[in-house]
């Protein structure tokens, strides 16, 4: 199941999954962020930051990483 995140599963997974995963689990975090509590909004805009920061440094780090466009 993609909405788990399971260390082991994470990684067996090649670059362009992870980063399709980590960009997908932002997404996520963004609607909660949206719908969410006052006091929860900061909380999900800040993991929907690091999914997204993570993204881009697997993007940056990764060979030919450069013409991977987020979904």
């Amino acid at each position: 199941m993609e909405y788990r995140f399971k260390s082991d599963e994470w990684n067996s997974l090649s670059t362009a999954e992870r980063i399709r995963r980590s960009r997908l689990w932002a997404k996520e975090a963004h609607h909660l962020a949206d719908n969410a509590t006052p006091e929860m909004k900061a909380g999900y805009r800040r993991i929907a930051e690091q999914w997204t920061n993570l993204a881009r440094d697997l993007e940056r780090t990764s060979k030919g990483g450069s013409h991977l466009k987020p979904q």
